[in-house]
């Protein structure tokens, strides 16, 4: 009996002299670029990588670290009972089907909290790696979408958008490219703390340009708008406390260069073009009209059959699972000639999760969502994530696909984490 208790008491000895904390590191680090690298390119790596990640958070000697860190987060906490929102409401779901898919594309709110709220990114060259190996993985991405209109430049004049690396998921991609760039304002901003070599900054900037050119080809909406948010964010932090007409100065020309882009770029003045015709459509009030539409006003009928819905349900919404179901229903009866791929979940992720869970338990994805405000940690780059995330979801349907889920919670728990000394960096929020 004293030898197994000896060897029992020996084990996590033997398991941490190969599992170091060293080691443990740097698979949390790989793994976040293989996670970046399976968004792109394969679910699967995705998925897999998310497991390794959280089998890696059980290193023993920082298991006890990571646990008490997770029971300190106010937004881990919102995330667990966000998810437990919609376990709850499988119970007034018909399609259990349905439902349990989307509780496994939720899944991630739990673990994910849990193995990334303790990364050490205290380490320079740890988060240098990794940040650096993220940016090179979404070049990747960039170059891969960018690939058919370098062999054709005609290519966007016969398609609204390049092809995404997200498996046609462009706007989670241009989200991505956005949150990218702010580590390119982070690597800067904290240049005097930690010196940058004059190549890697001067590579850095061609990345944030190459970014920047490619939203704009791209031409997703929900993208521009959330990098013209993250310009005004960064502008009105580095201005606030100078002369008025410098900050004053500084957003109207992120204006005027926004117009100027819009009257420039043809898939920009392409996707204008259609927004005005469909508005036209929209306001005319004709429903013969609406099947030959594709973006404006889709995302409007979404809104006004989700609310007639939530006012027919408004404590318990229809169930997680019922959501598609009920707003199929509605579409069939009213709007018949709307084609079955222009039948949108409501494009906006409150009156999603309200028409899903009901009024009041939607009330906890608001509270994740300014959970990151509130903490102690908190700094310019966790303030214009919360921003751009809420840009987000009041015009997409944010947290129900798992690349949604992983873009935002990747990117909010990673800028929770890496380090920024306010004093020295000298960015006011």
């Amino acid at each position: 009996m004293r030898q197994v208790d000896n060897v029992m008491s020996d084990s996590p000895k033997g398991i941490t002299a190969y599992w170091t904390p060293q080691l443990q590191e740097w698979i949390l680090s790989v793994s976040c670029i293989a996670m970046i690298t399976g968004m792109l390119f394969s679910r699967a790596l995705l998925s897999f990588s998310m497991f390794i990640l959280f089998l890696n958070t059980f290193q023993p000697d920082k298991l006890k670290q990571t646990w008490v860190m997770l029971k300190q987060s106010r937004f881990a906490t919102c995330c667990i009972l966000f998810f437990l929102t919609y376990i709850v409401s499988g119970l007034w779901s018909a399609d259990t089907v349905n439902w349990a898919m989307l509780i496994k594309i939720k899944l991630p709110f739990i673990f994910l909290p849990f193995a990334l709220l303790n990364t050490p990114f205290g380490d320079e060259r740890f988060r240098r790696i990794t940040t650096g190996g993220i940016l090179m993985v979404l070049l990747m991405g960039m170059l891969y979408s960018l690939a058919p209109l370098i062999v054709d430049s005609h290519y966007l004049d016969d398609n609204l958008h390049l092809p995404s690396p997200m498996e046609g998921d462009y706007i989670r991609f241009t989200m991505a490219l956005v949150f990218g760039i702010q580590f390119v304002f982070w690597f800067f901003l904290i240049k005097k703390k930690s010196p940058t070599s004059r190549l890697i900054s001067v590579l850095l900037v061609l990345w944030a340009l190459l970014a920047t050119a490619y939203i704009h080809i791209q031409a997703a909406k929900s993208g521009l708008l959330c990098f013209y948010l993250l310009l005004v964010v960064f502008a009105l932090s580095l201005f606030k406390g100078k002369k008025i007409w410098i900050a004053v100065a500084g957003l109207l020309l992120i204006a005027a260069i926004g117009a100027t882009v819009v009257l420039v770029v043809p898939s920009l003045k392409k996707q204008v073009d259609m927004v005005t015709r469909e508005q036209e459509i929209w306001e005319s009030k004709d429903a013969a009209k609406f099947g030959a539409t594709s973006t404006f006003v889709p995302r409007l009928l979404s809104y006004k059959i989700a609310a007639s819905l939530i006012a027919q349900y408004p404590v318990l919404g229809v169930g997680a699972g019922d959501v598609k179901l009920e707003m199929d229903k509605v579409y069939h009866r009213d709007y018949p000639r709307i084609p079955v791929e222009a039948r949108l979940l409501p494009h906006n992720q409150f009156i999603c999760t309200a028409l899903a869970v009901g009024i009041p338990l939607s009330l906890v994805l608001v509270a994740m969502l300014v959970a990151p405000m509130f903490d102690r940690r908190r700094n310019i780059f966790t303030v214009s994530t919360f921003l751009v995330s809420l840009l987000g979801m009041m015009i997409e349907p944010a947290l129900e696909t798992q690349y949604a889920v992983f873009v935002y919670l990747f990117f909010t728990l990673f800028w929770l984490e890496l380090p920024f000394d306010k004093e020295k960096g000298r960015v006011a929020i």
